[in-house]
């Protein structure tokens, strides 16, 4: 178990390494400087509530099943780095040139990934014909993360696997 676990970290340093070095120019950093904004918790709390403020009843519905993913994923999450510990790359790996200010909060998994997730599941399955440009940005969010060398590819994908679980399990929950 241990050998499986060593060949999967050195994987995912080595993915970690490949995003990380192979795009990097100004406007890839400026781009994605901005991109991961879209997971963080000012937009993901304000959309739900501008939808419920300005929208009809069943935007309402589509706020409140937002805010309910966005709230027992995230309380997921919280738990889960507090357990496992895992530090961010830029405090691991050497030559990690932080575009913005590190985070202190652990690594794994990447909550602005959850969170951009869990709202581009749930506005997919009340608005299926934009299910591309939702899913889209997110995934330029969880790849911001690993750009901006504050998460490695795992803490991503186990992030949009959390958004995933919670998405379905309240969406489905609550329509029954």
């Amino acid at each position: 178990m241990n050998c499986l676990t060593n060949r999967l970290l050195l994987k995912d340093i080595e993915l970690f390494n490949f995003i990380y070095t192979k795009a990097r120019c100004k406007f890839s950093n400026c781009f994605m400087s901005y991109i991961t904004h879209l997971g963080g918790a000012v937009f993901t709390i304000t959309l739900p509530v501008l939808l419920t403020i300005f929208g009809d009843q069943k935007l309402d519905q589509v706020a409140f099943e937002m805010l309910l993913v966005l709230i027992s994923s995230n309380l997921f999450v919280h738990i889960i780095k507090r357990i496992v510990n895992r530090s961010r790359p830029y405090r691991v790996l050497e030559d990690i040139d932080l575009v913005k200010i590190p985070f202190e909060e652990y690594s794994f998994p990447s909550g602005h990934t959850t969170a951009s997730f869990s709202l581009a599941i749930t506005l997919s399955f009340f608005f299926p014909s934009f299910s591309f440009l939702f899913l889209s940005l997110s995934f330029l969010v969880g790849l911001s993360r690993i750009y901006l060398g504050i998460h490695y590819p795992s803490d991503v994908i186990s992030g949009i696997l959390i958004s995933i679980v919670f998405s379905l399990a309240i969406h489905f929950n609550s329509i029954s």
